[in-house]
């Protein structure tokens, strides 16, 4: 049986996806490395999947399915390694550090505008579903919530 805090992760260098415990152990400097099973590279992208919910008020937050409250809106899905990255490039910047909101939904005058704002984010960003450059982060359609 697996370990639990065995992670899915992914080599930055050949893309080889492997478990955690399938890295190879090598002696190094410090005492031993953990490498790519396939090519011998030290760094790796953590492939756990992650969602990022908003509020009514537009603020985003990322974290496991489970964490999910009730009221919560999921946006997208994708692995945690990228994830917050497509969140970053693509979400207006609160005041607060690390503060991720949806373009115009905390500007908009009621809850209508604060939704159309919402399906005009989704449907800008869902054209990239399915894409290369993507790398695995789906967003879900306008209108239509993922299941939870």
């Amino acid at each position: 049986m697996a370990d639990r805090n065995d992670i899915l992760v992914q080599c930055t260098r050949c893309r080889n996806k492997h478990q955690q415990s399938e890295r190879i152990a090598l002696p190094s400097e410090l005492g031993h490395s953990r490498v790519c099973p396939r090519c011998g590279c030290k760094s790796y992208y953590d492939m756990t999947p992650q969602v990022a919910w908003c509020w009514a008020s537009g603020l985003i937050e990322m974290g496991t399915e489970e964490q999910v409250p009730e009221g919560g809106i999921i946006i997208a899905r994708g692995p945690k390694a990228f994830l917050k990255g497509e969140l970053l490039a693509a979400a207006r910047h609160g005041w607060e550090r690390d503060q991720l909101l949806v373009p115009g939904v905390p500007e908009a005058a009621n809850q209508r505008e604060a939704a159309e704002a919402l399906d005009k984010f989704l449907a800008w960003r869902g054209k990239s579903n399915g894409r290369r450059g993507s790398n695995g982060v789906i967003y879900s359609q306008p209108g239509k919530p993922m299941d939870c």
